[in-house]
């Protein structure tokens, strides 16, 4: 009767453990029990108990087949887009298990290995990632490991391999820098959770000697960032053939109950967003957000064959200036016939000086023959910043000038309404791929350097500007916050060029839809414009 108390007292699991113990031998039978070999089992597919367990005394007897899939992808790159309570973190570290020991399916080197589990924190590397890692290494094949839940230096787990050699697991945490990603020669990296990007780019020269990997368990809470743009919707799109991506919800877990994801479900009815992430695995715009913009609706692939189209068809070139030290910014719009603006280029600039800054923007303006009358909108706020831009473009010979924006024009929520109508009916769009090379630093200012990112900031202030959470008993503040999307300057620059180019503060887009379902609301506010004896002053 001890043995039943010792599992809980469920006397039909302890029996059926019983009768696998006595029909699989070679997984139950012995001083020690390995949980792998008892996780490869077929003749085990129930939880049983494993007093080696550092996470919970039930550990699962077999994999779901989400996880039996992931497992399975000879992929370089694989992306385990998965809700909450699907496994992401236990398939990541019985992935990392097998590698050490030399038994994963899709094997390519003998030990002795060097393998990274990096967490977002050292806390979670301490209290998630060590104990799953410790639960499915065979404790006899453990040699060191520091101990879970724990404060401790020691960051290394040394795994005795079947060949005998000895792999090494080194815990890593993005809040150490991407530096600390540096002057290694790894063979595979476990990434929990969405880390930065610029650890994620430091990975990649680590990874060269060996033809390393990467595995990533993520819940997408954080949005279209810089992972839904430069990974999952390019990898959607074919063009990201070494990578595997795979969505996983609730239900993919045949141990939860569905009453339980019911109950769940309801209670995220309010936040269809959190919804999507937390219980389906699949990308979606965070609560709040100010911009509803939308990448599978609002991002346009270019030809290069379409800079002629612009420059044939006479379209307007608008544009807007944002100045500041730290972060300066530049967008570059294109409007069409039918009124629709395209962004289709963006300057951002950090701690350089205007004259670097005036070449950037003459050079980008020529690159697309954009007539000398282009229109520069520049924030006033500091008349000497456009004086001085301007002089500087002067000194090269460029024939662009920057122009005070009219004060009605930076109207924050005007801008914010109008952007919305324009996205609403696809007639701002943004190009795909927009400086999806560019390097630049987040959360730079004189105190911190702020940390390297790569690709478009705009895209990255869109998928970040939202309205402040307010406080209990208040009501919901109208304005967006900047400091949401690190100073929100891009999307400055946007809405002054937006503005300046469709007068939201005149008068209002008309919302008409006719017989054929063919919104005209925008051509017709485009004749008006056109017709309008001061535009353009």
């Amino acid at each position: 009767m001890d043995d039943i108390f010792n599992i809980g007292g469920d006397l039909e699991r302890w029996l059926h453990l019983r009768e696998l113990e006595q029909a699989s031998s070679s997984v139950f039978v012995g001083t020690e029990v390995d949980p792998l070999r008892v996780l490869m089992d077929p003749n085990v597919t129930e939880p049983w108990e494993y007093e080696h367990s550092r996470t919970e005394p039930f550990i699962p007897g077999s994999m779901h087949p989400k996880q039996v899939e992931a497992l399975a992808s000879e992929s370089r790159f694989r992306w385990l887009f998965w809700a909450n309570q699907t496994g992401k973190t236990t398939t990541g570290a019985i992935d990392i298990a097998l590698t050490a020991l030399g038994r994963h399916p899709n094997q390519k080197w003998q030990a002795p290995l060097l393998l990274w589990a990096s967490a977002l924190t050292w806390d979670l590397w301490e209290n998630i990632l060590l104990p799953e890692l410790l639960t499915w290494i065979p404790p006899e094949r453990i040699i060191d490991a520091p101990e879970p839940r724990m404060r401790s230096t020691k960051r290394v787990i040394l795994v005795r391999a079947d060949n005998g050699r000895i792999s090494r697991i080194v815990g890593k945490s993005a809040e150490q820098g991407a530096a600390k990603y540096q002057s290694a020669r790894v063979h595979k990296v476990w990434m929990d959770e969405e880390h930065p990007e610029s650890v994620w780019d430091e990975v990649q020269p680590r990874l060269l000697r060996h033809g390393g990997e990467v595995i990533t368990t993520a819940t997408p809470l954080l949005g279209l960032t810089w992972l839904y743009h430069r990974i999952y919707d390019p990898w959607k799109r074919g063009r990201q053939s070494d990578h595997y991506c795979s969505h996983a919800g609730l239900a993919d877990n045949p141990s939860i109950d569905p009453k339980d994801i019911a109950t769940i479900t309801k209670e995220f009815e309010a936040d269809p967003q959190q919804a999507e992430a937390r219980l389906y695995g699949r990308f979606a715009t965070p609560t709040g957000i100010a911009l509803r913009f939308d990448p599978n609706k609002h991002l346009e692939s270019w030809t290069p064959d379409m800079k002629d189209v612009v420059k044939q068809q006479k379209w307007r070139h608008v544009c807007g200036v944002d100045f500041g030290y730290w972060r300066f910014a530049f967008v570059h719009l294109v409007v069409d016939r039918a009124g629709r603006a395209h962004v289709v280029g963006e300057v951002f600039s950090q701690k350089q000086d205007l004259t670097v800054r005036a070449k950037k923007i003459h050079d980008h303006l020529t690159l697309w023959d954009a007539p000398k009358e282009t229109r520069l909108w520049g924030d006033a706020a500091n008349p000497t910043d456009i004086v001085e831009l301007n002089r500087e473009l002067t000194r090269i010979n460029s024939p662009y000038r920057v122009r005070p924006v009219r004060a009605e024009n930076k109207a924050r929520q005007a801008s914010v309404t109008l952007t919305n109508k324009l996205l609403a009916r696809q007639a701002l769009m943004i190009r795909r791929n927009l400086n999806e090379r560019q390097v630049w630093r987040l959360g730079q200012n004189a105190a911190a350097d702020g940390r390297p990112q790569v690709g478009s900031r705009l895209m990255y202030e869109i998928a970040q500007w939202r309205y402040p959470k307010p406080k209990d008993g208040e009501a919901q503040a109208q304005d967006p916050a900047d400091r949401t999307a690190d100073g929100a300057d891009m999307v400055a620059a946007l809405r002054y060029a937006v503005m300046s180019q469709y007068r939201a503060a005149e008068f209002e887009i008309p919302i008409s839809v006719g017989k054929n379902n063919r919104d005209s609301g925008l051509e017709k506010l485009n004749e008006q414009i056109k017709n309008e004896e001061d535009y353009g002053a």
